[in-house]
């Protein structure tokens, strides 16, 4: 046995606990003839004597109890708080511009679109909706809906949803529609050629 692995045995001895060295009986070390070292609690010989091991210094740390578990979804039970930013973005993931819908074209409409956004989740009061027609945004309604006039040809508008103190919660993915009016000779005839209609 080297020299090394005796000398890891003997630390582990005296790392042992007092109340294991005393649960398990006493130790002994035994030397073979050829000097290998051996601890073991069962006594060798009649006449073998057990080691007498040093006490082991215990030293008491004052330890803050442990946190309380979060549950796996991130909510805390007890939280009497408002919402955090987490929390809403997580509530209103599914928010989203519900018409027009994408590609979607509006003919004989006077130019006016009714835009309408939701979530599975009715949105909290203390919440506001942007909505953003070609670049400008439009303060939304708790209606849910917004109705503008709009000029002919294709249009994007995309929404959010903002808190309190005004931070983004969600986006919406932007939509493009189109507006088309039919034409004033729709059925006329112009010279001999008819420009729609039977």
């Amino acid at each position: 046995m080297n020299k090394g692995l005796i000398c890891t045995l003997i630390t582990l001895v005296f790392l042992l606990p007092p109340s294991f060295a005393g649960a398990q009986g006493e130790i002994y070390k035994v030397v073979d003839k050829d000097g290998n070292v051996t601890f073991t609690d069962q006594r060798p010989s009649a006449d073998a004597q057990p080691m007498d091991l040093p006490p082991l210094s215990v030293i008491q740390t004052d330890t803050p109890p442990p946190a309380p578990a979060v549950p796996a979804d991130g909510a805390d039970a007890t939280q009497s708080g408002p919402p955090t930013l987490q929390d809403l973005r997580r509530t209103y993931r599914d928010f989203k511009i519900t018409r027009p819908l994408q590609e979607e074209t509006f003919w004989g409409t006077g130019n006016s679109v009714v835009i309408t956004w939701g979530s599975s989740q009715p949105i909290s009061p203390e919440l506001r909706v942007i909505v953003y027609v070609n670049g400008q945004s439009q303060q939304g309604t708790e209606a849910g809906s917004l109705s503008l006039t709009l000029d002919r040809g294709e249009h994007q508008v995309y929404a959010e949803l903002r808190d309190e103190r005004n931070r983004r919660i969600v986006t919406t993915d932007t939509i493009t529609f189109f507006i088309q009016q039919h034409s004033v000779n729709r059925g006329r005839a112009v010279g001999n050629v008819r420009t729609s209609g039977p």
